[in-house]
């Protein structure tokens, strides 16, 4: 029991330091998850505007495509500009007062 003592307290300062740093690890090892956290929410932001950003660039090359389309054409005329066809019968409204 005497030599057991005897060796404790010449090692009191390994144990001391041992201590020492893990008191300093722990916290370090907090901060370093919690930044691993906030990473790891940014990539997942980054891959949802990624995927939105294709999707877009899938629509404009569609709408692109569509435009030699001579029915696409057509159809936007009649849509944005209000020209119809010959033999078609256009009819106005107007709002009643």
């Amino acid at each position: 029991m005497q030599r057991g003592f005897q060796s404790i307290r010449s090692w009191w300062w390994a144990l001391a330091l041992f201590i020492v740093a893990l008191m300093a690890y722990v916290p370090m090892l907090r901060a370093k998850s919690s930044e691993l956290d906030e990473l790891h929410f940014r990539l997942a932001e980054m891959e949802k505007e990624c995927r939105a950003a294709i999707q877009e660039q899938e629509l404009l090359n569609l709408t692109l495509a569509s435009q030699s389309d001579p029915a696409w054409i057509e159809m936007v005329l009649m849509r944005d500009l209000g020209l119809c066809p010959d033999g078609f019968l256009k009819v106005h409204f107007q709002k009643a007062m």
